[in-house]
């Protein structure tokens, strides 16, 4: 067959305009490649777990109360003074001088009434306990104290220190009370009592009433496949996260097992090392081409 004919100039001309034509179409009707934050999937060691605030609370405390009434002497007792157990700590007097003693060892926590003068009978007069019963009072949500449990491993953080102390669930107080938040909701709150295990050498300078912030470890996986939290979105009644494919977008429904504020703990939806979009917004969709940012 000759081509001769069909290859002339203005044929080839045609073509070329043809192809240039179709390669603007196809430019003009493909999105935009969308710059996005890429993670990877990736395996290692995850931890499930909730941070609250607490309160260190000296468990065995004991108030000094004026035994009768009469006229207090000036307590020279201060907070902070080493004291053994029936040690005078004040002296009132009544028809004769009666010393007020303490009924046990510890340091004096605060004194309540430091001035001269009368005084009726069961008038707080100081505070007494020993330091190395500390413990920390743990405020959760009701829905979170369901799933806490005795035995259960504490980080204590933000308490004043270099280095996080360590802590052990001694208990979970059975009865919730109701609390309003910063704002304003009620919420249900339970107390989680926290045991101090790191050496007393460690916090020896933490005192009753310190405010210190807790991470409790509800569930710890060593070879768990996980993403970073901002990848999971709802997708109605499940989870789903977009992936890069070919530098395109593809979404895939995933499970998740576990999640603490930073990562989820996923099923086997994905596989280690792909590509998931973090924080994906309303213009990443199914097919729409993406380009990780360096």
């Amino acid at each position: 067959m000759n081509l001769r004919p069909y290859l002339t100039r203005r044929n080839i001309l045609y073509a070329v305009a043809g192809v240039f034509l179709l390669t603007l179409i196809y430019l003009g009707i493909r999105p935009d490649t969308i710059s996005v934050e890429a993670a990877p999937v990736v395996r290692g060691a995850f931890e499930e777990t909730i941070t609250e605030d607490g309160v260190t609370r000296i468990r065995e405390k004991f108030t000094i109360l004026a035994p009768v009434s009469g006229v207090l002497q000036r307590v020279t007792t201060h907070p902070g003074d080493e004291i053994r157990s029936g040690q005078p700590v004040a002296t009132i007097r009544w028809d004769y001088l009666r010393p007020v003693q303490a009924p046990a060892g510890g340091r004096v926590l605060r004194v309540l009434r430091e001035d001269a003068g009368p005084i009726e009978m069961g008038t707080p007069i100081m505070e007494i306990g020993d330091p190395g019963s500390l413990e920390i009072v743990l405020d959760l949500l009701s829905a979170d104290a369901v799933r806490a449990r005795p035995g259960d491993i504490v980080r204590i953080q933000r308490w004043g220190g270099h280095t996080a102390l360590e802590g052990k669930v001694r208990l979970i107080e059975p009865h919730a009370l109701t609390r309003v938040s910063a704002l304003g909701v009620e919420e249900q709150r339970v107390n989680a009592l926290i045991d101090i295990t790191s050496p007393p050498e460690e916090w020896s300078t933490l005192g009753d009433n310190f405010r210190v912030e807790c991470t409790l470890i509800l569930t710890r996986e060593d070879n768990a496949l996980k993403i970073p939290s901002g990848a999971v979105f709802r997708e109605g009644d499940d989870w789903g996260v977009f992936y890069i494919d070919d530098d395109v977008a593809r979404k895939q429904r995933v499970e998740i097992l576990a999640r603490n504020p930073e990562e989820v703990m996923i099923d086997d939806s994905l596989e280690e090392g792909t590509q998931v979009i973090v924080y994906p917004g309303d213009q990443i969709q199914d097919g729409v081409p993406v380009e990780p940012i360096e």
